[in-house]
């Protein structure tokens, strides 16, 4: 793919000790020489993707407001660098390690949650009273399962600045992702800007995506995004590009187990659970989150499954993660 004359993609500013920065789990862009094995078609894509695509929540979805349903366009983002680093960390050998993972195996179902969520509002004040309270239930819910197989346990943080600076080194722009996730400063980003333009005041959207970024969390404390960025480094295109959709199909999986596990409690009704669960199939083919069936189908895994361990996209077959 050229680029249009006179134009020139963007370069991000990087941080000193930068060597590479971990995409989501699409795969790992290196300033130095790319490996040969790379086409520029597959880096073009990653770099526009820019921060890794964790949790496609509505890229192209369906908000409905005050009885009118529009189009939204953006993506959920869930990058990083060097995932967490915490133990355990899985040997970057085979699927077969990384489903062994011990959040996956036996794995764990995130605790029956009393979540008393504030009404939404956009106001950046109550917005981000909003996540925060969020962020509390997931932080509820998830810290048992962690903890029980003895992994560590570290709240989040968030931000919601319109242009954020990250430890990854640089933020995806506006037109490239709603809301992201950074492994190395453990922090969600829900640029506040973006999600009302892209969700209203559509408390379903919000939710999922913060459950979905919370998602990336576990998955780093777990030690598999380091694991998936390890065997990046040997994979060729197609096997990249399945490694991010395991991730972010796991991440959308990891959101309805929250979802359920919150489903009739406090002010998350089981209406506004399922239209959250819903809202993930309000979403596009791609080629790093997956279909749309595959999209919608792991978010509903994690709500009837109610447990960490139906979120192995690790052990499915190919088909099950396209």
């Amino acid at each position: 793919m050229s680029e249009p004359d006179g134009e020139r993609p963007r370069t991000p500013e990087l941080p000193e000790d930068y060597r590479e920065v971990f995409l989501s789990q699409v795969s790992v862009v290196t300033i130095a020489e790319p490996p040969r094995r790379n086409s520029p078609l597959v880096l073009f894509a990653v770099l526009c993707i820019v921060l890794v695509g964790i949790a496609w929540i509505a890229v192209l979805g369906k908000v409905t407001s005050g009885g009118l349903s529009t189009t939204v366009e953006g993506v959920a983002y869930a990058v990083g660098e060097n995932g967490v680093g915490e133990r355990p960390r899985a040997d970057p050998g085979s699927l077969t390690e990384l489903a062994a993972n011990p959040v996956l195996t036996p794995g764990g179902t995130p605790r029956p949650t009393t979540c008393e969520l504030p009404d939404l509002d956009t106001g950046a004040g109550e917005l981000e009273s909003y996540y925060r309270k969020g962020i509390t239930c997931l932080d509820e819910a998830w810290r048992p399962v962690l903890t029980s197989v003895n992994l560590p346990f570290r709240s989040p943080g968030l931000n919601i600045a319109d242009d954020p600076r990250t430890k990854c080194g640089f933020a995806p722009h506006e037109d490239e992702a709603t809301a992201f996730y950074c492994a190395r400063d453990k922090v969600i980003y829900m640029p506040r800007e973006r999600l009302i333009r892209d969700a209203g005041d559509e408390t379903a959207y919000h939710l999922a995506v913060l459950a979905h970024e919370y998602g990336h969390h576990v998955q780093a404390q777990a030690g598999i995004l380091r694991a998936v960025q390890d065997q990046e480094r040997a994979a060729d295109e197609d096997e990249m590009l399945e490694l991010s959709r395991r991730v972010e199909l796991q991440a959308n999986c990891f959101a309805g187990a929250f979802l359920a596990a919150v489903a009739g409690n406090g002010s998350v009704d089981l209406e506004l659970a399922q239209a959250s669960v819903d809202s993930f199939n309000d979403t596009m083919n791609s080629d790093t989150h997956g279909s749309r069936k595959n999209q919608a189908a792991w978010a509903k895994a994690g709500f009837t499954g109610k447990s960490s361990a139906s979120c192995n996209t690790w052990q499915a077959p190919s088909d099950e993660v396209k």
